[in-house]
C-alpha cells in the first residue's frame, strides 16, 4: 500500500489545494485517467469541511492494487448526511455525489472527530477512461 498525506487550512481555496494533491499523487502512480471522479468527490468532502466545520483537515490518499481509498479527516464528530435537495435547492449535492459515484465511503469515528473517506476501484475506473480510445 501507497499512503501519502497533506494538511490543509480551512479556506475557500482548499478544494483546490485538494484537488491539486491528489492529481500529483495519481499522477506519480500513473493513475492520471482515474483522477476526474476522485477529484470532484475530494472537492465534495473538503469543500464540506470548509463549510461546515471550519477548521483544519487531513487529506490522506492510500493505494491498493486495484483501488484508491481518499480520507478527509476534521476534528468535528458530526456525521456527514446524504440528502436528496429539489431541483431548485443550491447546496446539499455533495454527499449525494459521493454515494453515487464511489465504490465504497463511510464515516470513522475518533475520539478526536472523524474521518470521512471513500473509495474508488481503480481497473473499473481504467476501463472507463479508456473506453473508445484505441491503445
Amino acid at each position: 500500500m501507497d499512503t501519502v498525506e497533506t494538511q490543509l487550512p480551512s479556506t475557500t481555496s482548499s478544494p483546490q489545494l485538494a484537488r491539486a494533491f491528489l492529481h500529483s499523487a495519481l499522477h506519480t502512480w500513473k493513475l492520471d485517467g482515474f483522477g476526474d471522479v476522485t477529484e470532484l468527490l475530494v472537492t465534495e468532502l473538503v469543500a464540506n469541511v470548509v463549510t461546515h466545520v471550519g477548521t483544519s483537515m487531513t487529506v490522506r490518499v492510500h493505494r491498493w492494487p486495484g483501488r484508491v481509498r481518499v480520507e478527509i479527516e476534521d476534528p468535528s464528530p458530526e456525521i456527514p448526511v446524504v440528502r436528496h435537495p429539489d431541483a431548485a435547492d443550491e447546496h446539499g449535492r455533495g454527499m449525494l455525489l459521493v454515494d453515487q459515484l464511489a465504490n465504497a465511503w463511510g464515516v470513522d469515528r475518533r475520539a478526536d472527530g472523524k474521518t470521512v473517506w471513500f473509495e474508488l476501484d481503480v481497473s473499473t475506473a481504467t476501463a472507463e477512461a479508456h473506453a473508445g480510445h484505441p491503445n
